[in-house]
């Protein structure tokens, strides 16, 4: 099965990974974003695999032989003991919380923070772990997860 080319001649799928990667769709944005590893194939954006690289780097006209070959070191500070999970501490950093306890429960009450939502790997787990380590109950935030009604139970 082949990609429908869009007008833009990438496919669906790679204008997708560059939307969701924050980056223009144009040649010189791109060119940058390569270049400095923002793009770098089974790092980031997720579903940027090989095949994905290879047509971004035909549409650019860059040779993917002179890009960086090492893979891109995000997290460059040290992790923290200040009581959370690495995965609650790198949500945060990913999401450009502090991670202080007062930034914490804002973004939790303003939703910056909400589970399966915003931001990646922020599920249910990570969520309690922070509403546990900030002091806020869970059932009095406005994007705490809804009831799911069992779908025999629902009207047809």
């Amino acid at each position: 099965m082949t990609s429908k080319l869009l007008p833009n001649g990438l496919s669906g799928r790679t204008n997708r990974c560059l939307l969701n990667a924050g980056i223009p769709i144009k040649k010189k944005a791109v060119i940058r974003a390569l270049k400095t590893g923002k793009l770098y194939p089974y790092c980031w954006p997720p579903n940027y695999g090989k095949k994905t690289h290879r047509e971004v780097c035909h549409w650019a006209g860059v040779d993917p032989g002179t890009l960086p070959q090492v893979w891109p070191d995000h997290d460059t500070s040290p992790y923290p003991d200040i009581g959370i999970s690495y995965r609650a501490w790198r949500c945060l950093r990913r999401s450009g919380v502090p991670a202080n306890k007062k930034s914490v429960r804002q973004a939790l009450r303003t939703g910056l923070l909400s589970p399966g939502q915003r931001p990646s790997n922020f599920g249910p787990q990570t969520h309690a772990e922070l509403c546990r380590w900030t002091g806020v109950d869970p059932a009095t935030l406005i994007h705490a997860f809804p009831k799911r009604t069992p779908s025999y139970l629902r009207n047809k």
